[in-house]
């Protein structure tokens, strides 16, 4: 959690330490996508309980597991992350329907597009939704819609 005892780095000197390591592995190529990833704040976004250490890694954040202890919900690497967004050529002011929610890539999304771009992200479980909707809320991020999606499973 944001603040705890086992945080060695404050969450700006944490976030500019990931940055730097995406940007030394030419992850991050575009000042757009620099300024995402050093503006929103992960730790927000990240499973309750998780130092700020873990949550500025360069690896998965699993944020939410079934009954089974299986992994229902995530937020990816940043590296890969980085990887989608230079690849997406966001621009500002455009749209982007984003399909799997955990709302952080969805903050990142927005930030690169500014006030004048769209963002709705969707997810099948309410439990993922609701949670991207409290995180992006929290974070500065309200005018990224989410909503809850129903899939229709077919057996063959």
């Amino acid at each position: 959690m944001a603040g705890s005892a086992l945080d060695t780095l404050p969450a700006d000197d944490a976030s500019a330490r990931l940055v730097d390591q995406l940007l030394a592995d030419q992850w991050i190529t575009s000042p757009a996508v620099r300024a995402a990833f050093r503006g929103v704040p992960r730790h927000l976004f990240a499973a309750d309980g998780i130092s700020l250490d873990v949550a500025y890694t360069n690896d998965v954040i699993i944020t939410r597991r079934g009954p089974d202890g299986r992994a229902t919900s995530s937020i990816s690497a940043p590296w890969l992350q980085a990887y989608m967004l230079e690849q997406a050529g966001l621009r500002p002011g455009a749209r982007v329907l984003e399909v799997g929610s955990g709302g952080y890539n969805a903050a990142l999304i927005a930030d690169i597009f500014g006030p004048g771009g769209t963002v709705t992200t969707v997810d099948i479980d309410a439990a993922v939704i609701d949670r991207a909707r409290t995180t992006l809320d929290r974070a500065g991020y309200r005018q990224v819609t989410s909503r809850m999606v129903y899939a229709v499973m077919r057996r063959r």
